[in-house]
């Protein structure tokens, strides 16, 4: 997205209707102006599915295996071999096999690893305070809750599990999703809400 797009994509006020309540189309248009901001942002911070990201996951679990770190980041098993080869090589995990079952690999970080992470995290500060800048410590709080729990529904689905949270109705009536008056299709739901 070029700037002269952002601006414009940015500046307009474009009623959504139904959509504001469309979880794919809303994932869609905040993953873009978040690629969008990375890259204002900073060259060389990595996407999220990244190496940096499994670190993470490592950093926080020592002793996960390769296989728990493909379903917590939602990756291929082989892009997970791919990716923690290279941090192997780079000397950022260390790989053991478990006492206990001699099958698969227990990953922790090295001391450099350790470092890496601890500068990921730093970077990854700096970088969502933008992001994150239209809201409250509260409303930050409750974001990163929901998001969880959306997250959590969906692993407990795959699993075959029930789920645990209770289904709405995608758009109701007469009500945006602040519980304004705004019937869907006016101006009551746009990129931009302004909040008395």
């Amino acid at each position: 997205m070029t700037k002269v797009d952002a601006d414009v994509h940015l500046t307009n006020r474009i009623a959504l209707g139904c959509l504001s309540q469309d979880m794919s189309f809303m994932a869609r248009i905040l993953n873009a102006h978040i690629r969008w901001a990375n890259a204002q942002l900073g060259a060389g911070w990595e996407a999220s599915g990244g190496s940096d990201a499994l670190l993470g996951v490592i950093g926080q679990n020592p002793g996960v295996t390769q296989n728990d770190l493909a379903l917590t980041a939602v990756l291929k098993k082989s892009a997970v071999t791919k990716l923690v080869s290279e941090m192997d090589d780079n000397g950022l995990v260390i790989r053991e096999k478990p006492k206990s079952d001699r099958r698969y690999n227990a990953l922790r970080l090295s001391a450099a690893g350790e470092e890496r992470w601890a500068d990921v995290r730093r970077r990854m500060s700096e970088q969502q305070e933008p992001l994150l800048a239209p809201l409250t410590a509260e409303e930050r709080d409750l974001l990163f809750s929901l998001m969880g729990r959306l997250i959590d529904n969906f692993v407990d689905e795959l699993n075959g599990q029930t789920s645990r949270l209770a289904r709405s109705t995608p758009c109701p009536t007469g009500r945006d999703r602040y519980g304004n008056g705004a019937l869907p299709g006016q101006h009551g739901n746009s990129f931009r809400h302004d909040r008395a």
